[in-house]
C-alpha cells in the first residue's frame, strides 16, 4: 500500500512546473519523495552494508541537494521567502518518504 502511495504522488507531479503556485510546490514535494526513495532503493539493494541506514542516507542526500539548489536560486533570483518555501515543501516530501520507507522495510 505504501509503495502505491509513493508511486501515485510521484506520478501526480508529472504536470508540475516551476513557479510559486500549487504545481511548483507539488513538484518540490514530489522531488523530496523521489530523491529519498531513489537513493534509499539503490543503497538498500546494492550496498547491503548500509541497508539499515539507507533511508536516512537518502534523506540527507535530498536535504543537501535542496539546500544547494535553493541557495543557488536565491543568489540568482533573490526572493528569500520563496526559496525557503520551496525548501520546506521539499523537506515535507522527504520526511513523508522516510515514513513510507520505514513502513515498507518493516513489512519486508
Amino acid at each position: 500500500m505504501y509503495k502505491n502511495i509513493l508511486i501515485g504522488l510521484i506520478l501526480i507531479s508529472s504536470f508540475a512546473s516551476a513557479g510559486n503556485g500549487i504545481k511548483s510546490e507539488l513538484s518540490h514535494f514530489a522531488g523530496g519523495l523521489g530523491i529519498v526513495g531513489l537513493v534509499a532503493y539503490i543503497i538498500f539493494n546494492y550496498f547491503p552494508k548500509y541497508r539499515s541506514k539507507s533511508i536516512w542516507i537518502g534523506f540527507w542526500v535530498s536535504m543537501v541537494y535542496v539546500f544547494v539548489d535553493q541557495t543557488l536560486d536565491y543568489f540568482k533570483y533573490g526572493e528569500f521567502f520563496d526559496q525557503l518555501l520551496d525548501f520546506m515543501v521539499h523537506l515535507a516530501g522527504s520526511a513523508l518518504a522516510v515514513f513510507i520507507g520505514y513502513k515498507i522495510i518493516k513489512n519486508k
